[in-house]
């Protein structure tokens, strides 16, 4: 896919408390070619069997905090690979970094990050 969380990661936030039911587009699909899946607007007309919300790159990154304590959001392309941290511009503290091939996969790692440590208001889990 590339452009979008897949299932398997949207299903991964939500069981990490996030309320995911504001994606912005969608994975349809039909039950005879399951492998086919295309990606619409999340208001389009469907002739499709199924269909799940996803997230783009923008709607990860406007959940990320801008901030934790005095590090700020960085995102960076090294070489042939994306890498996300929180880096105080100053000292060059830094605090957690992701890494991918994929710039979403590096976002979205650090959004399970900042989720599993607080940093991101979810739901109350039921244990």
């Amino acid at each position: 896919m590339g452009q979008v969380l897949s299932i398997e990661q949207m299903k991964h936030l939500k069981e990490l408390g996030l309320d995911t039911s504001d994606g912005n587009m969608c994975l349809e699909w039909n039950e005879s070619d399951s492998d086919n899946m295309v990606v619409t607007s999340m208001n389009a007309d469907t002739n499709y069997d199924y269909y799940h919300g996803t997230y783009t790159l923008q709607d990860i990154i406007n959940k990320l905090p801008c901030f934790i304590g005095d590090e700020v959001l960085t995102i960076q392309k090294l070489a042939d690979s994306y890498t996300c941290l929180y880096m105080n511009p100053y000292t060059r503290s830094m605090i957690n970094i992701t890494e991918s091939k994929e710039l979403i996969d590096a976002v979205y790692d650090m959004l399970c990050w900042c989720i599993e440590n607080g940093y991101v208001k979810v739901e109350e889990k039921l244990r």
